[in-house]
């Protein structure tokens, strides 16, 4: 028999002759396992048994419905003995630069359950768009999610550009997420990407400068004050309300692209380096880092960050680590002191980027832990970005999600042995054929693994949709300022 078109594709498949019959009595035992979030399936002509803890039961149902893709009533005997390679399967969706309504999130996680996701990162505040209702500070959505025309490139200038999630829309996600098995995990950026932050309140900034809500790409210098208490407070106000609406041990406080031509000029900012004996404004930024996660954890929350906050002195291993480019020496550094990292490389796992640049098969073949690390138990598990400066709507979530991520998943899930990247086309299609009928379409199959010539018509396009004459002249002034982030902190990024 042709191989079960399942993805991820379990650890352990044995068929045992025979067909089950449809109307087969369905019996679920929930029970502990070896393994958190295994479970075990058993057809019989009569039976299908399913064995697991909650998660693994959800798991087991997710392979189930995958079964019926492809056999639709009369499905092999079968046992099926199944486990995740990693605890941390994830995706994170940026809803600042483009913002998808409710409804729209939850079809989301419809999907990339289904594919055993377990993880959804949130990027819910950066310099397009604060999109969470913050009670305490008002201004955030009244003044930081709302922009006009924006400059991203060839999508619609005015789709999705404002809105807010109010609380009442996070606590129906949230419980909508958690009967899939997911975790939310929202992200507040600190201390950079705060455009739409001092949009609303500039007083936390550096010198009160008057900041608008950006309506372009790219990174700017807009960073909350470091120097000043206040700036701390303000931060905590926030986290204390998505502590409450987000019941989960990890919280992301960002970390990345910190600009910090202002700290520079910034007089509190120079004292506090000074009043601490700091080396620089790296160091400032990893103390100020430290100082929100040492708040955190009295909440029981575990805190991510990029790895751009590795920078400064030796950032305590009770952080994790989100590993998105550069920072291999920092890295290896954190994860011989016993620091755990996700892998969300921009060599594999961006999925903004084109087919071109990441496709199903470079995905599939990507090694998950780099040689410079040398021992996987260091990864808790692996994450797929989709940054929206160019997403303005659920139609192109599903392109360029699918079938990158179902790829990822099978990285995240299927142990080494049991993986066959070579059939996953195979196995894909006949789900894939599924989701179309319900009017989810993602890439086409001559994006999976793509050809040359095609590749390079794909990115002639990625660079027409990226560079237009408005947000040029944006990209250009970056340059600038970034010219100038590499010659004192010689920053391969910048």
């Amino acid at each position: 028999m042709e191989r079960l078109h399942l993805v991820p594709y379990p650890e352990k498949v044995k068929l045992t002759g025979g067909y089950c019959q449809p109307g087969a009595k369905i019996t679920t035992c929930e029970k502990e396992l070896q393994k958190k979030e295994a479970y075990v399936i058993k057809i019989t002509e009569d039976e299908i048994r399913i064995e697991g803890d909650k998660a693994g039961i959800f798991y087991a149902n997710c392979t189930l419905k995958q079964l019926r893709m492809q056999f639709k009533d009369v499905m092999p005997c079968m046992e099926i003995d199944d486990a995740p390679r990693f605890a941390y399967r994830g995706f994170m969706l940026d809803s600042s630069r483009h913002f998808l309504p409710k409804d729209d999130v939850k079809k989301i996680i419809d999907i990339i359950s289904l594919f055993k996701i377990n993880k959804l990162h949130w990027h819910l505040i950066d310099d397009q768009g604060f999109r969470v209702e913050i009670s305490a500070y008002p201004k955030l959505t009244e003044v930081g999610a709302k922009r006009g025309r924006s400059h991203f490139g060839l999508v619609d200038e005015y789709k999705n550009n404002s809105g807010y999630f109010t609380k009442e829309d996070i606590r129906e996600i949230v419980t909508y997420a958690k009967e899939h098995m997911i975790d939310i995990i929202p992200e507040i950026e600190i201390p950079g990407h705060e455009s739409a932050m001092l949009a609303a309140y500039p007083e936390i900034g550096c010198q009160n400068e008057p900041v608008s809500v950006v309506t372009t790409g790219g990174i700017f210098d807009n960073l909350i004050c470091a120097g000043k208490e206040e700036s701390f407070t303000f931060v905590t106000h926030i986290l204390d309300e998505l502590a409450e609406l987000f019941p989960y041990e990890m919280i992301h406080i960002g970390g990345d692209e910190a600009c910090k031509r202002k700290w520079r000029r910034c007089p509190d900012c120079q004292k506090k380096i000074k009043e601490l004996g700091l080396l620089d404004e790296n160091a400032l930024q990893q103390w100020f880092v430290i100082k929100v996660q040492e708040y955190l954890k009295k909440k029981g929350k575990k805190v991510i960050v990029w790895n751009d906050s590795l920078r400064g002195e030796k950032l305590p291993t009770d952080f994790v680590v989100q590993m998105w480019m550069g920072d291999k020496e920092l890295i290896t550094d954190f994860v011989k002191r016993g620091g755990k990292i996700i892998q969300s490389s921009t060599e594999s796992f961006y999925l903004d980027y084109p087919y071109a640049m990441w496709d199903v098969h470079k995905i599939l073949d990507y090694e998950i832990c780099p040689e410079y690390l040398e021992n996987e138990n260091a990864i808790i598990g692996v994450e797929c970005p989709l940054w929206t400066e160019r997403v303005s709507d659920l139609d192109r979530v599903f392109y360029l999600i699918l079938p990158r991520l179902p790829a990822m998943a099978e990285c995240g899930w299927t142990v080494k042995g049991a993986r066959n990247a070579a059939d996953f086309d195979d196995r894909y299609l006949t789900i894939d054929s599924y989701l179309k009928s319900d009017g989810i379409c993602g890439a086409p199959e001559t994006y999976w693994n793509i050809s040359e010539e095609l590749a390079e018509k794909d990115m002639e396009e990625h660079r027409r949709a990226m560079y237009t004459p408005e947000n040029t002249a944006e990209f250009e002034k970056q340059e600038k300022m970034m010219e100038e982030e590499r010659a004192i902190y010689g920053d391969e990024r910048y």
